[in-house]
This record gives C-alpha cells, sequence and structure tokens, in this order.
C-alpha cells in the first residue's frame, strides 16, 4: 500500500515537474516569437526607410537638390500633393500615394508664438509668389517663395536671407535637422528645391501637414 502512494505521490509529482516546465517552455518560446517578430519588423521598417531615403544627400547641403535624382516631372504627375512632416523635417512630393520626391525642410517644431506656428492640416498651395521678400519685423527673408496658406502669411522659401539676399548660413546649417529653429510659420527649403518648387508646383495643389 505504502509503495503504491510512494508511486502515485512519485508520479504526480513527475506531472508537476513536467507542467512547470512546460509553462516555462510554452513563455520563453512566446518570448523569442515576440522578439523575433518586433525584430522583423524593425527590419522592414529600416528596409521601407532605406527604400525611401536611398537618394538623399548626405551630408546635407543646404543649397543642392535634396535627392541626388532627378526631380519629377511635375506637370505629368498624376494626382499631385505635398506632405510636410514637422516631426521629419522633411517635405513629400506625392502622385497619389506614392512619394515621388524628399525634401529636406525647417519649420518650427515647438509652440513660440502664433506668428511662429506652422499650421496642421490641409491647404493648398496659392497663386501668391515671388522671388525675393524681406520682413523686417523678424530681419529675415528668402527666395523663392511660394505661399501655401494665408494669402502669402505662410510660404515655402529659401533658407533664410538678410536684407541684402545673403543667405545665413548659421540658420541654413540647420536643414533637414531635429533641432530647435524658428522659421516664423514658413517652410525652408534648399535653394535649388526651393527654385524647382517655385518653378514647377501649380496653385491649387494640396498640401497637408502633419506633426
Amino acid at each position: 500500500m505504502k509503495k503504491g502512494k510512494t508511486l502515485a505521490w512519485l508520479i504526480a509529482l513527475i506531472f508537476v515537474v513536467l507542467a512547470g516546465w512546460s509553462y516555462v517552455y510554452v513563455k520563453q518560446t512566446e518570448k523569442r516569437n515576440a522578439v523575433k517578430i518586433e525584430k522583423e519588423e524593425h527590419n522592414e521598417q529600416n528596409k521601407k526607410l532605406a527604400s525611401r531615403n536611398r537618394h538623399l544627400r548626405y551630408p546635407i547641403n543646404w543649397r543642392k537638390s535634396s535627392q541626388t535624382i532627378q526631380y519629377p516631372n511635375a506637370a505629368a504627375v498624376t494626382d499631385l500633393s505635398v506632405k510636410v512632416s514637422l516631426t521629419e523635417q522633411r517635405v513629400y512630393l506625392l502622385s497619389g500615394k506614392k512619394t515621388i520626391y524628399t525634401m529636406y525642410a525647417a519649420t518650427t517644431r515647438k509652440i513660440q508664438g502664433k506668428s511662429a506656428q506652422v499650421p496642421v492640416g490641409t491647404s493648398e498651395i496659392e497663386p501668391k509668389k515671388g522671388e525675393f521678400f524681406y520682413n523686417p519685423q523678424t530681419d529675415q527673408g528668402g527666395k523663392y517663395w511660394v505661399s501655401w496658406k494665408g494669402n502669402g502669411k505662410y510660404l515655402f522659401q529659401t533658407v533664410p536671407t538678410n536684407i541684402r539676399k545673403e543667405y545665413l548660413t548659421d540658420k541654413a546649417s540647420l536643414l533637414g535637422k531635429k533641432e530647435k529653429v524658428n522659421t516664423h510659420g514658413n517652410i525652408w527649403l534648399s535653394v535649388k528645391d526651393a527654385k524647382w518648387f517655385y518653378n514647377n508646383i501649380p496653385s491649387g495643389t494640396k498640401v497637408v501637414v502633419v506633426r
């Protein structure tokens, strides 16, 4: 009888150990799978990012085009729109949902007064544009400016200039970087990008600004 009880307890103990081992094994497997899935997702995101950015010019040159490939033929693009990412400090030219060109940008990323904010939301390129402006209130100007909201209040433009049309190199060097910068509500582009944008993006083109 004693032997039977001992055997029963032994068998029960074995089952308990096996159950515990199974639980630990399942948890470890789940953890490994979760890490594997996370790694695969991360690699996939990196692939997409690398694919999208493989033609970006680096180091950033505020005088040159943002990408080493030719600009698209804007007149032939179907469903052309412009997307501005305040977080990424990028301007994307889109054909439908497809990015066809990426530009380095500088925008006000934090609120520094109403005049400093870059408004988030949907707007469109307006007819108002010019080759140069200077604002004595901010002591800054810019070349190849294009209004996208407020009839000249919010602009795409080159990196900033002084009243003599000379580029402010200390501010221009912030192009494309996630550093604190006050663009006074405007969106700065490289000199070459801004000139192309000025000459090729038609009035009425949708502009979407996201954080």
